[in-house]
């Protein structure tokens, strides 16, 4: 009985030393997400609202969508509040963790039946819909497969991650604002000083 009883505490003893070398193993292979940017609103919304948020992102005739990696299916870019920001800013953090880019927050669109908020918001940026897929960022690989553009009217509800905000997303899309820029000149070209006309 005796020998029983430490044959399992060494079995125990080995399978904890296991598991916290895994998870040291885990832990130090995930990128750790950079600081999030200042949060960027176009008009703080009155009164400040705490909820889950989400962006509807508009390049051309096409919207920026993400893969989530468990399911493999389409979603614009948000999701959970942290309790202590405006919803504004809870879909300015979620769009920068889930796809690295630093979004400026316009004007609430619509609220899902689930209690998600979506905000029309602007890629800062020359952005011009030319490219239709972009690198996912490597602190969020555990989460995202992939983030591209996709025509919204196109998608399959089959393919869409909350098919029952489908129709949603299809009109907000509707009413946002394009992000592509029509310029394609260089940032920096558009702060030189222009030509004097002669008189």
């Amino acid at each position: 009985m005796k020998s029983a009883a430490i044959i399992r505490h060494s079995m125990l003893n080995r399978l904890v030393i296991y598991l916290c070398i895994s998870a040291i193993g885990l832990i130090g292979c995930q990128q750790e997400i950079p600081s999030d940017p200042a949060c960027r609103v176009k008009e703080q919304e009155k009164p400040k609202t705490i909820a889950n948020a989400a962006c509807i992102i508009r390049l051309d005739d096409q919207l920026l969508t993400v893969t989530h990696r468990m399911t493999g299916r389409f979603d614009v870019p948000g999701g959970t509040t942290d309790m202590s920001e405006s919803s504004q800013c809870t879909a300015h953090r979620e769009v920068w963790e889930e796809t690295g880019f630093n979004v400026e927050v316009g004007e609430w669109l619509a609220t899902s039946t689930q209690g998600m908020r979506f905000y029309s918001c602007k890629l800062a940026g020359h952005f011009d819909g030319e490219l239709q897929t972009f690198p996912v960022p490597p602190w969020s690989t555990t989460e995202i497969d992939g983030i591209q553009l996709l025509d919204p009217f196109a998608i399959s509800d089959k393919d869409w991650r909350f098919p029952n905000q489908l129709p949603l997303i299809r009109d907000m899309f509707n009413q946002v604002e394009d992000s592509a820029q029509p310029s394609k000149k260089h940032p920096a070209e558009e702060l030189l000083p222009r030509p004097v006309p002669e008189s």
